[in-house]
């Protein structure tokens, strides 16, 4: 059986820090991910580490490397990662956006 890539772009460029190796920024579009039943909103291979790296549509960024939507420290169910400190949101995020960490 073979998986479709999904029929839709959005035209937004994505960037995430990979959770593997820790150091490799990962820029990528929707043509770049791959779908699997494990990985059902996509996802994108590393370049350094070759490790999966799963895809959220809260990694969208603009032109300028600003984030498409940025979260907001006053948000429901919001805390900080442990890792870097970046604003969480522990109700609804897996993995820290900034640094990957898992939470929870």
């Amino acid at each position: 059986m073979a998986f479709k890539r999904a029929l839709w772009h959005s035209g937004l460029t994505y960037q995430q820090t990979c959770y593997h190796c820790r150091t490799t920024v990962v820029r990528y579009t929707d043509y770049n991910l791959d779908f699997r039943p494990w990985y059902p909103d996509g996802f994108v291979y590393c370049p350094n580490c070759r490790g999966p790296l799963r895809h959220n549509e809260l990694y969208a960024i603009k032109e300028d490397g600003t984030p498409v939507y940025p979260q907001t420290a006053a948000a429901p169910g919001a805390a900080k990662c442990p890792q870097c400190g970046k604003a969480v949101n522990l109700g609804v995020d897996r993995f820290c956006s900034g640094c990957g960490h898992k939470l929870g």
